[in-house]
């Protein structure tokens, strides 16, 4: 084997370990605010403008915006980035600005409600759009909370459940590092329309065999879980902005 031969395995090596890091320390970091009353207008232009601003400062970071459409936090807006490192969040140009132009911009319009940070869980996940930057019209958002004790054992049978194949529904799976509870996870499923929910469970070991099969790990992952809220995202491409 040649020197030339070996230094290109190993930048192979080196180049295939740092993608798998990278895959594995995805972030998502999502942002939510309650327009003011008769303010929608006015905020959407302010939101517009404050994009314009992430163009104008270089911002290579994706940003989607979406209105909650069903759910008891309908009306919200919600906005966030994903398939991105964390350290990206530290690394955006011109932090003080940003908060600057969002202030004069945006929140004269709209109060800011919450800052959650997550880790994408690619084990789990059979879809990433987002990651991908192919977002669909809608997203169904389901927030999960399983009691401390139990997260180890929860994402045991939930992995189980991944051995029975792979279903017909697509989802992506996030775990919270920062902004809410302890032992939360977000799980994003795109959909086209209202149609796509014909024939989708309504119970979460239903929704587990929907994505991975049958399989009896799907139960037993779910009799885990103290509870599951589930609200639609419809998708604004005017309010977000993919470089």
């Amino acid at each position: 084997m040649t020197r030339r031969t070996i230094l290109a395995l190993a930048l192979a090596a080196a180049t295939a370990s740092a993608t798998t890091v990278h895959a594995e320390q995805q972030a998502a970091f999502l942002f939510t605010y309650d327009i003011d009353r008769g303010q929608q207008a006015a905020f959407e232009a302010g939101y517009a403008a404050h994009l314009a601003w992430h163009a104008a400062h270089g911002d290579a970071l994706p940003w989607y915006g979406w209105y909650v459409t069903s759910g008891p936090r309908t009306g919200l807006f919600v906005d966030g980035t994903f398939g991105v490192p964390f350290a990206a969040m530290d690394a955006r140009p011109d932090p003080a600005g940003d908060g600057a132009d969002m202030a004069a911009r945006v929140l004269p319009y709209a109060k800011a409600r919450s800052y959650s940070a997550h880790a994408l869980w690619p084990k789990p996940s059979t879809a990433r759009s987002l990651e991908d930057r192919r977002p669909t019209p809608e997203l169904d958002a389901y927030s999960l909370k399983i009691p401390p004790s139990d997260v180890a054992a929860f994402e045991t049978a939930l992995l189980a459940s991944t051995r029975a194949g792979k279903g017909r529904l697509g989802w992506t799976w996030y775990r919270l590092v920062g902004g809410g509870e302890v032992g939360t996870y977000l799980v994003l499923v795109p959909r086209q329309n209202w149609a796509d929910l014909a024939g989708r469970p309504a119970d979460l070991a239903g929704l587990i065999a929907a994505a991975y099969g049958p399989s009896p790990d799907a139960a037993r992952a779910a009799a885990l879980v103290k509870s599951v809220e589930v609200e639609t995202w419809s998708y604004k491409p005017r309010l977000s902005r993919l470089p």
